[in-house]
């Protein structure tokens, strides 16, 4: 006992003095070189605050690049697209199946050369997603396409065309409803009701607006004004409806294959969606050869002096709609698969106002008040649909 008495005493003096020691020493070291530590401290804060501002703007550049590069494909594509397209339909109302079929074989020709292998068995890459899928997806795809350009036929203006196609989440939410038992937010539904009535508001006023001024230019080759206004106009508003509809099972459809097989395969999905869509085409061979024909017979573009032979203006046009297509449709597959529903929505619905403004600018198009007020509905309801 006393022997660990003594030796506890011991070890507690040995702890002590350790202490006091270690105290004296730190003391004795801060106190002499406290400046030169410092000094010495200080560029290394400030190289490691350079380093983490240097590795913040490597992680963040990129993704802003990225960001840039998606919204000027959007923006400068499907902008530039909408100039090239109503400049074809003032003069061709009708050429919307020969539009359709230039965007898709451009974009085919274009997203080729990513799926080939110089393997003769198999000369394209394994697919990530079954042909089958690709099958279906291309079906409701040519379709809503298809119908989107026919009807300009029937007397629909381009901006009366993108305030109606610009209602399209009304369909996206009344097909998730009854189809996929999906629950909405009370904002959720008032922006579909602004979206309803704005789409509603638009087409009566339209309409209106028609049955008010049925004069025409003598050279306009659409479908003869008179009492079948009307009709045209209510047949032209049905085609978009039901391409809405097919757009909107198409979604539906396409939000399955990338849950199951992820949201990686844009590129597959552009290649195999318009590839697929060419055969549909043959039955219609005579008729995009006469539409080629009409485009072929206008006037030279003043951009043809830059080439050997004299290209008609319509082609120039053509080329440049099915151009700025695929530039528009790649930004769009970037976005979806890089971001939120949200980030598509406003940024679509934006590109749309966009293309109204410019629409009426360039090609003076008077749109109704009525018809104003039912574009602010519409792009509004557009822009909450999803908050």
């Amino acid at each position: 006992m006393i022997n660990d008495d003594a030796s506890r005493k011991s070890d507690t003096y040995t702890v002590r003095q350790l202490k006091r020691s270690s105290t004296n020493t730190t003391t004795s070291t801060t106190s002499p070189a406290s400046e030169s530590s410092n000094t010495l401290a200080t560029p290394s804060k400030t190289s490691q605050h350079a380093e983490i501002l240097a590795a913040a703007a490597h992680a963040t550049l990129p993704n802003w690049a990225n960001v840039f590069l998606m919204i000027s494909l959007i923006f400068g594509g499907c902008c530039s697209n909408v100039f090239a397209l109503e400049a074809i339909i003032k003069e061709q109302p009708t050429a919307g199946p020969l539009i359709t079929f230039a965007q898709f074989i451009l974009c085919s020709l274009l997203t080729l050369p990513n799926f080939l292998t110089f393997n003769l068995k198999s000369p394209l890459k394994p697919r990530a997603i079954p042909l089958r899928s690709w099958l279906i997806y291309t079906s409701y795809f040519v379709s809503v396409n298809l119908l989107n350009n026919w009807a300009f036929a029937y007397k629909i203006s381009v901006p009366l065309h993108i305030i109606l196609r610009s209602g399209g989440p009304v369909a996206s939410m009344l097909i998730g409803w009854i189809f996929n038992n999906r629950r909405y937010s009370r904002g959720q539904i008032l922006s579909v009701a602004m979206l309803t009535i704005g789409v509603m508001a638009a087409a009566l006023a339209d309409a209106n607006s028609k049955s008010s001024y049925k004069s025409k230019p003598a050279h306009s080759k659409d479908i003869d004004s008179g009492p079948g206004d009307a009709i045209n106009t209510i047949i032209g508003f049905s085609i978009l409806l039901l391409a809405m509809i097919l757009s909107a099972f198409q979604g539906l459809y396409a939000d399955g294959l990338y849950a199951k097989y992820g949201r990686s395969h844009w590129k597959e999905a552009l290649f195999y969606s318009h590839t697929l869509s060419l055969p549909l085409f043959l039955p219609n061979y005579s008729q995009l050869f006469s539409q080629w024909k009409i485009l072929w017979s206008s006037p030279p573009s003043p951009l043809s002096s830059a080439f050997p032979v004299n290209i008609p203006s319509q082609i120039i046009y053509l080329i440049m709609n099915a151009g700025t297509q695929y530039i528009c449709i790649w930004g769009v597959h970037l976005l979806s698969a890089k971001s939120s529903s949200l980030t598509v929505t406003v940024a679509l619905n934006i590109r749309k106002l966009v293309s109204l403004l410019l629409s009426i600018w360039l090609f003076g198009n008077r749109l109704e008040i009525g018809v104003l007020i039912g574009a602010l509905l519409v792009f509004l309801g557009g822009w909450f649909v999803w908050v």
